[in-house]
């Protein structure tokens, strides 16, 4: 048991390194095998994946086995929605990769021996993953006793938890071994010859400072520019490559919130009022408060310092039994009544020994050792020495079991408790989430009032009525507004807020603004364009305390967007480029007349500027900002060459070198190495990514999730 809880412990290093980490996390071998006769259908089918069909079952028993994993891992019984949908990505990041890479591991032969798998675990070379779980916290090596009896005993645990953590731990050990030995075969076969260092170190030690003149391309009105169809049509057709897109809609909504009415607000004031008298008589406060309030119980006692604002000054030196209230606060009409009061200390000093079951330990045995060592302390024996000896608190043990001083809202429940109640030197049990503690006061603050608290809450919330009201006008609305147009015209008609959602992709878990809109999102995509978004024939979203009605507004498929679609982003593009085009010719013409730099800048009303020790790596340009164009073209020209005019980004610019230095102190090997080192630490990714898009991966799962 204690090996399982040190695993546990680490369990989030290891979850973020191997399931966090696209490329250690292997997890889906069962994936790699075909699916059954049974589930063929396509209707069953969650992907393609290089042209292997991929079914629901198999992806949801992998989801599955994650999930289980990762509760097991973080000692939870259940996890959140965010959680599980973390782990729906995950798991499908790990299956699109492995199989992408399946055939490539099968054409070259690569797999993991059961000899090589043992050498990883046992052997000289271990793995870091078995190093992480395995290692000593005190003495920062492995472990080996440890590690030994695991293997020794996980498949005596009846739980079964112990043996699949250990298979799942087994097959990320294989699954990153294969991957490596893929990604070092890509790496070998990358090098760096001397001549691409030169070439390499050309760029980088010939540096200019060169004057140059810039002519703004925004500075030309569009009304001396005439962008013809054909124009347009003839960009899109040479440029399609930069107007690729992945699937997304637009849609145009509006919001009926649910809140509160005058009438529930009413409502909620006399609800207050009229329970005030029982719970002023009430005789268990705990209880009354379990069964009535919006708040729950605080069995705390606190200063006067430590309760809210509001009430501190007013509550805090009345007696048991007074009642403040009620007041307004965070949305709830709340009664405050003093509960109880005691002088208590602010603190105490204690120090503990814990103790937590071992392997084949149960209750019994864990307070015969307790009962003994408690013994002990009473007849004298050194506490430091038999917390060393027995305590698993490690941390505490390095100052003889000793916790210092804390406050009562420091320590879980039960121990606290009972180091606030015990007297200074007595020996007390306490159980906890972490063990079984033996636990001794040594000192205590001087006792001071503290008061425990009852609040009695009434949160201020819409009524089934005002819900209905809601409801009712959302459907009148949409009842009202079936097509795009009358949707818009109502809009402004009724002054209402027109809302926005853009770029909503299929597999998208939320919409900016909107609670649990993950049906709405499958809703939007199973909608024609300029459609009212619909599910069951029913236009009204119930999406937390709002009824939403919406319109689909626009449809991005996969793939090269049409052009009709971007037409309006060509026609910016085309303009900018006649622009420069324009520039340019009235920067030659006065090239044609005088080629100094000053004659330029005065024909155009504008400045030289200098810009000095550029090479061809540089960013950008003093005065001119980013522009790759100018940047190449001044790091190649020779001194005192004049360029013909350079069309920029933003900018038209006509440039002149003054000079050029070379570094001399250059090292061709350094430099090969580096290019070379470069090179191989993209293996990694941009291998796997050129599968990746071959592969022609197919996502269906948002008919499922």
């Amino acid at each position: 048991m204690a090996t399982l809880e040190k695993i546990r412990n680490r369990a989030g290093v290891l979850v973020a390194v191997v399931i966090g980490l696209a490329l250690l996390a292997f997890i889906l071998g069962d994936f790699l095998n075909s699916g059954g006769a049974l589930f063929s259908n396509s209707q069953f089918e969650i992907a393609e994946i290089a042209g292997k069909s991929i079914p629901y079952q198999k992806f949801q028993k992998e989801l599955n086995n994650i999930t289980e994993i990762t509760k097991f891992s973080s000692g939870r019984s259940s996890l959140d929605e965010e959680s599980i949908s973390r782990i729906r990505q995950q798991t499908w990041t790990q299956m699109v990769r492995e199989y992408v890479l399946e055939d490539e591991y099968e054409d070259l032969g690569i797999d993991v021996s059961s000899k090589e798998l043992w050498d990883m675990v046992q052997g000289k070379n271990i793995h870091p993953i078995i190093s992480n779980l395995f290692t000593n916290p005190e003495t920062g090596e492995l472990n080996n006793a440890a590690l030994i009896h695991f293997l020794k005993s996980y498949d005596q645990d009846p739980t079964g938890q112990q043996k699949m953590y250990w298979l799942f731990v087994e097959d990320q050990i294989i699954r990153e071994r294969k991957f490596s030995k893929y990604t070092n075969l890509i790496k070998k076969g990358l090098f760096s010859t001397k001549l691409d260092a030169e070439k390499e170190l050309n760029l980088i030690s010939r540096k200019v400072d060169f004057d140059f003149v810039a002519r703004n391309i925004n500075g030309v009105p569009d009304s001396l520019i005439k962008v013809s169809n054909s124009d347009l049509k003839n960009y899109y057709d040479k440029h399609q490559v930069n107007y690729k897109q992945t699937a997304s809609r637009d849609i145009e909504y509006i919001t009926f919130e649910v809140t509160p009415s005058e009438k529930d607000k009413q409502d909620s004031e006399k609800w207050i009022a009229d329970i005030k008298s029982d719970f002023e008589n009430s005789s268990n406060d705990n209880d009354f408060i379990t069964l009535n309030s919006d708040i729950p119980f605080d069995n705390n006692f606190y200063k006067q310092d430590e309760l809210p604002v509001q009430i501190k000054d007013i509550i805090f030196n009345k007696e048991k039994g007074f009642i403040y209230g009620p007041y307004f606060e965070n949305e709830t009409y709340i009664l405050a009544k003093v509960s109880n009061v005691k002088f208590l200390p602010d603190s105490v000093k204690a120090r503990h020994i814990l103790l937590q079951p071992q392997q084949n330990q149960d209750y019994k045995m864990i307070m015969a050792k307790a009962d003994s060592l408690k013994n002990l302390l009473e007849k004298g024996a050194d506490f430091a020495k038999l917390a060393k000896e027995n305590s698993s608190d490690k941390a505490a043990n390095e100052k003889g079991g000793d916790l210092g001083w804390f406050r009562a809202n420091k320590m879980v429940h039960p121990f606290s408790d009972t180091c606030f109640n015990a007297n200074v030197g007595e020996y007390k049990y306490v159980a906890t989430q972490f063990g079984l503690h033996i636990v001794q006061v040594t000192k205590k603050a001087k006792k001071e009032r503290k008061v425990k608290i009852a609040l009695l809450g009434r949160k201020l919330e819409p009524s089934n009525e005002t819900y209905q009201k809601t409801y009712a006008k959302a459907s009148k609305f949409a009842g009202n507004n079936r097509t795009y147009e009358s949707f818009i015209k109502t809009i402004e008609n009724e002054n209402l807020t027109k809302r926005v959602a853009n770029s909503i992709r299929e597999n998208d878990q939320q919409i900016s603004g909107l609670d649990d809109s993950r049906q709405f999102i499958r809703a939007i995509y199973e909608t024609e364009n300029n459609e009212i978004i619909k599910t069951q024939n029913d236009p009204i979203f119930e999406l937390g305390n709002k009824f939403i009605v919406g319109f689909l507004t626009n449809v991005k498929e996969e793939g090269i967007a049409p052009f009709e679609q971007v037409k309006q982003q060509i026609a910016v593009q085309v303009k900018k480029e006649k622009k420069a085009e324009k520039i340019a010719e009235e920067i030659n013409a006065a090239l044609n007349e005088n080629k100094d730099l000053n004659y330029i800048a005065n024909k155009f009303n504008t400045n030289v500027e200098v810009a000095s020790n550029i090479s061809f790596r540089s960013y950008s340009v003093p005065n001119a900002g980013v522009e790759p164009k100018l940047v190449a073209v001044a790091s190649t020209l020779n001194p005192e060459e004049i360029s013909r005019p350079v069309k920029g980004n933003n900018k038209v610019f006509v440039i002149k070198v003054k000079s050029v230095n070379i570094d001399k102190n250059i090292d061709v090997d350094m430099q090969k190495n580096q290019t070379q080192m470069q090179l191989q630490n993209r293996a990694n990714y941009e291998a796997f990514e050129a599968l990746k898009e071959t592969a022609k991966i197919i996502d269906k799962r948002a008919k499922f999730y």
